[in-house]
């Protein structure tokens, strides 16, 4: 008996696999046949994205929408989407002449509109307006938050995904390349520039010369721990201008690298590279926002470290007192038996005693720099080069200050004090960053006491 349902299986099984094998077929995909969107679309009545955007410049720069009415359709080439989870449920389309992100409520959008497919849109029915004058095209976002004081209001939003797929045609197969060619270099002097702000936002640019100014070998693009203010769960980055040659912070009110804490590299560690930036430059009104569409990597290198330091000084070629380095000298008031406490010597640099055979003097006397510009500067460390024998308390006797007017002295600590033992010369250093953005003052201060008189020299000194 059981033999005979086995030959029935079979039997029927061999009869619905030739009723296939003559009637169905897979689907023939074809540049103009995708499985995906509306296949029935023909292209007609197409609009570059700049004169949609002109078309409907009003809405977008009042940050509000309309729906299209007419038989309008776009064409464009995928530039960003949310496969590295950093731009959320949109993409961003651009042409030759703009760009505009396009919200569709869905996930997983990069695996059928990958970078550089091109994409055909009708845009009847759908909506276009402004998000913080971002032009976007998508559907109605209603605000549902009963404690906002928005609620109930509507603005431009995503698209059901239903209704997108009843919108766009993808065009031939993607190709990446079609995206990096419409790659632009943003051009920071004109960040301020409405114009430029209004022409560019939403397009792949790429900003040269630049750093993360947190990189501290231990930030990250978008922490959650609480260590950054989040705005809607992402974390707003600010930067450092390094194309001039001297590091410049970007103000925040103009342009920042902004990072989802759901992105895949939100805790990637900032580079301290200098960069070349490359991602959506978007806007918010009238700061750049910049959507990194995978965590940056740098070069290796930290080229803030090559730029020229913001003074230098080598006392052993270099005498304190000429006139290309006029360094002036403060000796207090000297008793009787000592005419000077600072000096120059060719070989060590920089020198201070109050010690005259046989006797130990009471001096408080100051070497005094020229005024060192910080006012580019977002950090900065002095770094200089010193020995002393004779000493009592290093700490008390051999004293580097601080000033914004040569009248009021800060006292700072510095890393490493002489042994005392010999006259090795030792680095130190100071950290200046307190003093970023003013002008200063150093001086390196000695005091001297009738049982206490240190010989005190100072080779080097920079400032970077």
């Amino acid at each position: 008996m059981k033999n005979i349902k086995y030959i029935i299986l079979l039997l029927v099984g061999g009869l619905m696999a030739s009723c296939m094998g003559a009637d169905y077929a897979a689907p023939e995909l074809t540049p103009d046949h995708s499985p995906w969107g509306n296949n029935d679309i023909k292209e007609t009545n197409v609009l570059t994205i700049a004169q949609l955007k002109s078309k409907y410049a009003d809405v977008i720069n009042q940050s509000s929408f309309t729906q299209i009415k007419e038989q309008i359709q776009i064409k464009g080439i995928v530039t960003g989407n949310d496969e590295k989870g950093n731009i959320y449920q949109e993409i961003s389309l651009q042409d030759n002449t703009g760009a505009i992100l396009v919200c569709i409520s869905g996930s997983g959008l990069y695996g059928y509109l990958p970078v550089g497919q091109e994409v055909l849109i009708a845009l009847d029915s759908l909506y276009i307006g402004g998000y913080g004058q971002q032009a976007e095209i998508g559907g109605v976002y209603t605000n549902t938050n009963p404690t906002s004081s928005g609620y109930g209001t509507h603005s431009i939003g995503r698209m059901d995904r239903f209704v997108w797929d009843q919108h766009y045609k993808l065009i031939g197969t993607p190709d990446k390349s079609k995206a990096d060619a419409l790659k632009e270099v943003f051009d920071l002097s004109l960040a301020g520039d409405a114009h430029y702000l209004e022409q560019n936002a939403g397009k792949l640019m790429t900003i040269k010369r630049v750093a993360f100014k947190d990189a501290n070998g231990r930030n990250v693009y978008a922490p959650s721990d609480g260590s950054v203010t989040l705005l809607a769960n992402s974390a707003n980055r600010a930067m450092l201008n390094l194309s001039t040659g001297t590091a410049t912070s970007i103000s925040t009110n103009t342009l920042v690298v902004r990072t989802s804490t759901y992105a895949d590299f939100a805790n990637t560690i900032l580079p301290k590279d200098t960069l070349d930036i490359t991602g959506i430059f978007t806007r918010y009104r009238n700061t750049w926002q910049i959507l990194l569409r995978d965590a940056e990597v740098g070069e290796g290198k930290d080229l803030r470290k090559s730029l020229p330091p913001f003074y230098t000084n080598d006392f052993t070629t270099n005498p304190f007192d000429l006139a290309v380095a006029p360094w002036t000298i403060d000796n207090g008031t000297l008793p009787a038996g000592i005419t000077n406490v600072w000096s120059f010597d060719s070989r060590n640099g920089l020198k201070a005693t109050a010690y005259v055979f046989p006797n130990r003097y009471e001096t408080h006397a100051r070497a005094i720099s020229p005024a060192i510009d910080l006012s580019k500067a977002e950090s900065a460390t002095l770094t200089f080069s010193h020995t002393a024998k004779y000493f009592g308390n290093a700490k008390d006797e051999l004293q580097v200050q601080v000033s914004t007017d040569k009248q009021n002295w800060q006292t700072l600590d510095y890393t490493s004090y002489p042994s005392g033992n010999d006259w090795t010369f030792v680095p130190a250093t100071i950290d200046l960053t307190a003093y970023a953005g003013k002008t200063i003052y150093v001086c390196f201060y000695y005091n001297s006491s009738k049982t206490s008189a240190a010989t005190w020299e100072i080779k080097s000194i920079k400032v970077d």
